[in-house]
Formats: structure tokens, C-alpha cells, sequence
């Protein structure tokens, strides 16, 4: 459902959109098999209650987040072929994160079928309602809808300091029901970052958050850690799914990262190289050059799109696929900057649209 979404956002043609289009509908409303060949498990109550009941189904909570951003990304292929009832349905159904989010604790959790939620809870505990994670590797699995979850969540102070708190913590897991310890709890581990478990494919988007929560210093600092200790001629990171490792640090090396694959739109990281040339396939040049860059200098201080000032957070698919020069400014010291008083320099949302 993201590829295909992706796809059809950023303009990428030679396949039957109408075909893929169907198949994703059949996909989204054909109960699955457990052994997980064919359409999702669980989606009766998922259309009935808004979410997977822990109680009658593995990895619940994990199924309903998936499901909510696919469904995002089906309403994106929806709008592309103009079928604007089935955009509307979507993006509602896209909403359906919240059913598992439990204030009461500050995160995503298992809910059974009774709406009760599923006792007891163990922040820290890995499997059941979660997939090769736990509470603090699943919460943030709402790429498709940033805003929406920082306000759920209790606003963007509050979710700030949670994201420090994930990279502060110690990394404790409990094997939970795996029973046992799994390769990607020995990769968190090991790793100096807390409950952020980089080597797997939960929080590869998470960095970008504190840039959703307008702080993009954060973002900055964090990335730039992630790549000067993860990725060593000596060392990857994890689980190198489909090339995910090393697109996540092509991509940051660049200066940006797809925040939220089906909606085409990058969001700013920190640049690694001083200039780099990057020959689009259009045939055009995109040149990307880092005034001042050096390994203390990881802070965006000032950013421009062909000689014009860029005010916001991301960049359009678009502007970037045109070519052009984007132009970096570094410094040691993160820019001051209110992001709260303009809305619109945060990256997109799924709130924007709704209602």
C-alpha cells in the first residue's frame, strides 16, 4: 500500500494504477489468514471498533497502526485516480491510531475486544500487541499523521521531552512473549541511543518527529549521531531489509528524509557532504552544497532553493525532482526559531484534511 501510494504521489508512471488500485482495495477489506498470505487479519473488528482486539489477535496493536497508515496511503492513490468518496472513507478509517492510544500511560497499547485495555502493561515488555518491539518502538508509528499524534500525545513540549526520554532511557527489554531474546533487542542494546532501536524498521521515521514538534535542532543533532556511530566501516546497523539501512543514511546524507513515504514530501536533516550532484533521471542536476559543514557543525542555520530563502521544515517531491541548487547553512549552535507561530513550516499532515 506505501510503495503504491508513494508512487502515485510523486509521479511515478508504467504500471496499471487502476489494477494496483483494486488490488489494495481487496487487500484492505478481505479477512486475513493467520499465516498472513493474504489480506489483514483481524479487519472485521478493525472496521467495526476502529482497531484489532489484543485479546483475539497477535500483534494487535502494531496491525492497527499499519492498517491506519495504509489506509492513508490508499486515500492518496484514491485522490490520484479521482475517486473522491473512497478519499474521504479512507482518511477517516486513517484516523483509527487513536482507538489505541492510552493516555493514561503515554502510549500505544493492546485494547480487547471489550475496549478494555489489556493488562498487564510493561513499557518495556516486547511482543503480544507489538511486532520485533515494544510500547516504546510501536508509539510512534503514525507517520501519516504527525500533528494528529502530537496532539494526542499532549502537545509538542510534552512529546519533545518523551523522544528525549526514548533516547535516554537505558535500553531495557523484556523478552515477552518472543520468550526469548531476539536479534533486534540485542541491537538496541548495544547501541548508545536508549530505546530508539535504529537497526529495525519502527523508528526510522522517529528523528523526524521532534521536527513535526518544531524542533528541528533535534532532528539535526540526532541524525548526525545516528550517522557517525551506526554506519563505520566496521559496522551496519541491522537488518538491511530491501537496502532500508543504507537509503535511511543515503538519504540523511543528503540533507532530507521521506517522513512519511505516500505523501511526497522530504523533511530537512543534516547534511553530511560540503556539495554533492545528484543526476536525476528526468536528466536534470540537483546540487546540494553545505556552507561551513564540519562535524561539529550539524545545525541548519540558514537554507535556500535556488538562491530564494526556505522558511519551512520540508520541501516538495517536486521541487526537488525540478533540480536546482539547495543551499545549506551550517553552524555549531541550534537556530532559535518559534515554529509554533508558522503552522505551516511543519511538515504535512493527515489533520489538515480532516472533516
Amino acid at each position: 500500500d506505501v510503495v503504491v501510494g508513494d508512487a502515485c504521489v510523486r509521479g511515478i508512471t508504467g504500471f496499471d494504477r487502476e489494477a494496483a488500485y483494486a488490488g489494495m482495495v481487496k487487500h484492505a477489506h478481505t479477512p486475513g489468514d493467520p499465516a498472513g498470505n493474504y489480506g489483514r487479519l483481524g479487519i472485521e473488528d478493525y472496521l467495526a471498533k476502529g482497531y484489532v482486539p489484543a485479546d483475539k489477535f497477535t500483534h494487535a496493536t502494531s496491525r492497527t497502526l499499519d492498517y491506519a497508515y495504509d489506509d492513508f496511503c490508499l486515500s492518496q492513490v484514491a485522490e490520484a485516480l479521482g475517486r473522491h468518496k473512497d478519499v474521504e472513507a479512507y482518511r477517516r478509517r486513517a484516523l483509527n491510531y487513536r482507538h489505541v492510544y492510552d493516555p493514561g500511560v503515554g502510549f500505544m497499547r493492546g485494547r480487547n475486544a471489550d475496549g478494555g485495555w489489556q493488562e498487564p502493561f510493561d513499557e518495556f515488555a516486547w511482543g503480544d500487541p507489538y511486532i520485533e518491539g515494544g510500547a516504546w518502538q510501536s508509539t510512534w508509528a503514525v507517520q501519516h499523521d504527525p500533528a494528529g499524534l502530537i496532539a494526542l500525545m499532549g502537545g509538542p513540549e510534552k512529546v519533545v521531552q518523551k523522544l528525549d526520554r526514548m533516547l535516554a532511557q537505558p535500553p531495557t527489554f523484556h523478552v515477552g512473549t518472543y520468550g526469548q531474546e531476539i536479534h533486534e533487542m540485542t541491537e538496541m542494546a548495544r547501541a548508545p541511543f536508549g530505546q530508539y532501536a535504529h537497526s529495525n524498521q519502527p523508528v526510522h521515521h522517529v528523528l523526524f518527529l521532534y521536527a513535526a514538534a518544531g524542533r528541528p535542532d533535534k532532528t539535526q543533532h540526532w541524525v548526525r549521531r545516528i550517522m557517525d556511530t551506526y554506519y563505520t566501516p566496521d559496522s551496519l546497523p541491522g537488518d538491511e531489509d530491501n537496502g532500508e539501512m543504507c537509503s535511511w543514511y543515503v538519504l540523511n546524507a543528503l540533507g532530507f528524509y521521506p517522513l512519511t513515504p505516500g505523501h511526497p514530501s522530504f523533511v530537512f536533516s543534516s547534511p553530511l557532504f560540503r556539495a554533492v550532484r545528484v543526476h536525476l533521471a528526468n536528466g536534470k542536476t540537483l546540487t546540494i552544497t553545505a556552507e561551513h559543514n564540519a562535524p561539529e557543525n550539524v545545525y541548519v542555520q540558514r537554507l535556500a532553493v535556488n538562491g530564494r530563502p526556505h522558511d519551512k521544515l520540508w520541501i516538495a517531491h517536486d521541487d526537488l525532482a525540478r533540480g536546482g541548487h539547495l543551499q545549506f547553512t551550517m553552524g555549531d549552535q541550534p537556530l532559535e526559531k518559534d515554529y509554533s507561530r508558522q503552522p505551516d513550516a511543519l511538515p504535512p499532515s493527515l489533520s489538515p484534511y480532516e472533516g
